[in-house]
Order: structure tokens, then sequence, then C-alpha cells
């Protein structure tokens, strides 16, 4: 996620992590280890987490630029890949 973000954010894709249940130090250590540039939400209770329905960890939502859900996929995911950034690219050209 790191490196799609950093190669798509000037093109407007945004990446918002949630972390759910976690204190802001833990997750402050977290994000410095793992070089982490996009923001991050503390959902400490998991009022988020049960609000969308989250069924699994990671689970993530892909919106286009009006905030609609144009699908969510469960458990973890190679996002780097030719096809995902595809994915990507178009969800970004749309209107």
């Amino acid at each position: 996620m790191i490196k799609l973000y950093n190669e798509f954010k000037d093109e407007g894709f945004v990446v918002i992590g949630i972390a759910v249940r976690e204190g802001k130090e833990i997750v402050k250590k977290y994000m410095k280890k793992k070089e982490m540039t996009f923001p991050v939400l503390l959902d400490v209770h998991g009022d988020v987490e049960k609000k969308y329905g989250v069924r699994a960890h990671p689970e993530h939502f892909l919106l286009n630029r009006d905030g609609t859900l144009m699908g969510k996929t469960l458990g973890p995911r190679n996002w780097a890949s030719a096809k995902n950034r595809h994915l990507i690219r178009i969800l970004l050209e749309q209107n």
C-alpha cells in the first residue's frame, strides 16, 4: 500500500489506514518501522470497524472520487501487482 500510495498520490489517490483497537504509541511505532506515509485513523473502540461491517483484517474498501463504494476485498492483497495497479488507474480516471 505504501508503494501504491506514493506512486499515485499526486493523481488524487488516497489511502487511509485504520488501526482497530490499538493505542496511539503502538501505531506510531509501527508506522515509523514500516515507513508509512499515508494517514492512519485510530479506531480505539472499534466504532469505524462496526460501522463499515469489517469482517476480517485486513479489509480494503475502494471508493471513487465521489466516495461511492466501488468494491472491497478481504484479506491480504498484492496491491503493487499489474492487475491491481490497473484497477487503481481505472478508478482514478473516472470522473
